[in-house]
């Protein structure tokens, strides 16, 4: 299981560099994830004006989490979007900026869902248990395999334990979380979890979580091969 704690913090982040390995003045990265073949994270932060050219498929998407970014369209025309914006990669892996600094996440993967605005405003929301709700970004009706959305608890709410048959990713954007995680053997383990904390859970695995503060995360469910 790959864990990265307090990844917001200023501390061990990395300086970005562009393909012929020059630094990227003011474009600060901690990269949490690199799956072959599969689902990528990278966490990026943004200095005042700072521009980067992200590398990926335009099928990746950037979660803004805080600040704004602006990103050229198809037509070249510059966007500029907020926090709580989803967005697509540039199809050409062209240049972002930021106009008052930024810290955005970075998926690249498959069918991570449409690009929109405002996923943490309040509209969208589905309740799917006392103190829980979720909004999906992209999901498979049956739950087994693609589902990437954002989920909150109340404080005090309670997730029962429950299996996966997919990897889980999941990403602490606020609040506190003791999350217990039972491996296939029967061992256990409880870990504090706290906003700015990434979990990469292998399958099988099975958790339960306990809120008191309240907190919100991005989910990233991803098929495995069964081979």
């Amino acid at each position: 299981m790959s864990d990265h704690d307090s990844i917001f913090s200023p501390a061990r982040w990395e300086p970005a560099t562009r393909d012929d390995g020059r630094r990227v003045p003011g474009v600060w990265v901690k990269r949490l994830l690199h799956a072959p073949g599969g689902d990528s994270f990278t966490v990026l932060r943004f200095e005042r004006n700072a521009e980067h050219e992200l590398a990926g498929s335009p099928d990746g998407r950037i979660l803004v989490l805080e600040g704004d970014i602006a990103i050229p369209d198809r037509a070249g025309v510059t966007i500029r979007h907020h926090a709580g914006a989803y967005c697509a990669v540039p199809d050409d892996g062209g240049g972002v900026s930021s106009p008052s600094g930024c810290l955005v996440l970075l998926v690249t993967g498959a069918r991570l869902g449409a690009p929109g605005d405002g996923v943490f405003d309040p509209g969208g929301w589905l309740e799917s248990g006392p103190g829980q709700w979720f909004r999906l970004l992209s999901d498979d009706v049956t739950f087994d395999e693609r589902v990437v959305g954002l989920s909150y608890f109340e404080p005090g709410s309670f997730s029962p334990r429950h299996s996966h048959r997919t990897a889980h990713r999941v990403l602490f954007l606020d609040g506190e979380a003791d999350d217990e995680i039972v491996f296939p053997d029967g061992t256990r383990r409880t870990a504090r979890r706290a906003g700015g904390d990434f979990v990469d859970y292998p399958y099988p695995i099975e958790h339960q979580c306990f809120s008191r503060t309240g907190c919100t995360i991005l989910f990233v469910h991803e098929p495995l091969d069964p081979a």
